[in-house]
């Protein structure tokens, strides 16, 4: 999935728009409408950040994953511990090795996981 099928997939199912709340960094979230909790973070990163061996500049996208499909999901092909956020809660994706369905159902999971009752 590319970064403009997700942006887009984000805006169509949640009805929000991207935040870029750095100046500096190539870097931007999206919230809630009423609690303004993020629910991803997309981030252009070195993939050695992640840990592979590799100096290549790659989107990610953070999301919430619950604990209980943690190390299952980091199991998977280009699904990494979060970088930049609370590892035991956020897992990173690789965008180029996304699995479009895939995909959903974690931004889905993380929507529902990050917000209130008032947000849904």
């Amino acid at each position: 999935m590319t970064k403009k099928q997700a942006v887009e997939y984000i805006k169509s199912e949640y009805g929000v728009e991207a935040d870029y709340p750095w100046e500096e960094l190539d870097a931007f979230v999206f919230r809630h409408r009423v609690s303004q909790k993020w629910f991803c973070l997309f981030m252009d990163i070195p993939a050695n950040r992640l840990g592979l061996n590799d100096d290549t500049v790659i989107t990610v996208i953070n999301l919430k994953a619950p604990k209980s499909m943690r190390e299952d999901l980091l199991r998977e092909e280009g699904i990494y511990p979060a970088y930049h956020m609370n590892k035991q809660h956020w897992i990173s994706l690789d965008l180029r090795k996304a699995n479009k369905k895939m995909l959903e159902v974690l931004m889905d999971m993380s929507f529902k996981a990050t917000g209130l009752k008032k947000d849904m």
